[in-house]
């Protein structure tokens, strides 16, 4: 399998070309590895793209003008082959696209460009997805990444969303997300040893925020800008130093989804010949 490597004078990346993941992140100055290495009894991935749909489908797939479209969790696009368009020495740019094999699950013609950028801070990571069909189509987007933080070996360690803060927290359920009427709004989330027993945990009105990562006393270890996504989830293994940090436009199955696809929550619509972009910037602290 084809890696390819980008390098500025702190980082050093890899990013694999099956799902176009990020595999490693490492801190030359702080002589560490940001991104969790892949462990097939906690989480067997490091950072996957999420498309066309986020999370668990309860019916195994959605229902498009009476045709039934079989999708995995997460959608495909973490097990498509990435190809080349574009690279130098701080920047990435990758490319995936629509198949016979994902034509029989998901019946447009998509591209799904992935631009990724070095800076002295850490890195950005742009989703591009086109509509290269004659139709309109519904899809979801996000990222997936894993950060090897020490949540389990030294408590305390909790989630800044700032003053203006977001809705939430949404606890799922074996893997699905009912909303409540009533929204709560919450500037901070204590990253505990029961915050993940049941599963991930979502918050919406989550677009245009930096979401600081702070450790016990208080210092920032690392900031996600969100861009456009309007979720973010958050996730973890008891027991395990792993924190996923996920900015998602879309949500795992309510319960009582009904599988047709103009219900699904969170689904966008991208019209023939036009694109939505997804920026998402991290920045990891020094001396943390």
């Amino acid at each position: 399998m084809t890696v390819w490597r980008l390098e500025n004078e702190r980082f050093q990346v890899e990013i694999s070309e099956t799902g176009g993941e990020i595999s490693h992140i490492r801190d030359k100055r702080e002589s560490r590895e940001w991104m969790w290495q892949p462990r097939a009894d906690v989480w067997n991935n490091s950072a996957t793209q999420l498309f066309p749909v986020v999370g668990r489908l309860i019916h195994e797939g959605v229902w498009s003008e009476g045709q039934f479209l079989p999708l995995p969790a997460h959608g495909f696009l973490r097990r498509q082959p990435f190809h080349r368009i574009n690279n130098n020495s701080d920047q990435l740019v990758l490319e995936a696209r629509s198949t016979p094999e994902t034509w029989a699950a998901w019946p447009w013609k998509w591209r799904v460009q992935v631009h990724i950028t070095l800076h002295d801070e850490g890195l950005t990571f742009s989703q591009h997805i086109f509509n290269d069909d004659t139709r309109p189509f519904r899809y979801s987007v996000g990222w997936h990444p894993g950060f090897a933080l020490p949540l389990a070996t030294e408590t305390g360690w909790w989630v800044d969303f700032g003053e203006e803060g977001v809705n939430g927290p949404f606890p799922t359920r074996e893997r699905t997300l009912e909303i409540k009427d009533a929204t709560p709004l919450t500037t901070q989330f204590p990253l505990t040893s029961e915050a993940f027993q049941a599963g991930a945990v979502y918050f919406g009105g989550s677009q245009q925020r930096q979401i600081h990562i702070r450790r016990p006393d208080g210092v920032t270890v690392l900031t996600m800008e969100t861009g456009a996504h309007d979720w973010l989830a958050l996730w973890g293994v008891p027991g395990e130093d792993l924190l996923c940090i996920e900015p998602l436009a879309g949500t795992t199955d309510a319960p009582d989804f009904d599988g047709q696809i103009q219900h699904k929550r969170g689904f966008r619509q991208l019209m023939p010949g036009n694109k939505q972009t997804f920026d998402v910037r991290l920045r990891f602290a020094m001396d943390a």
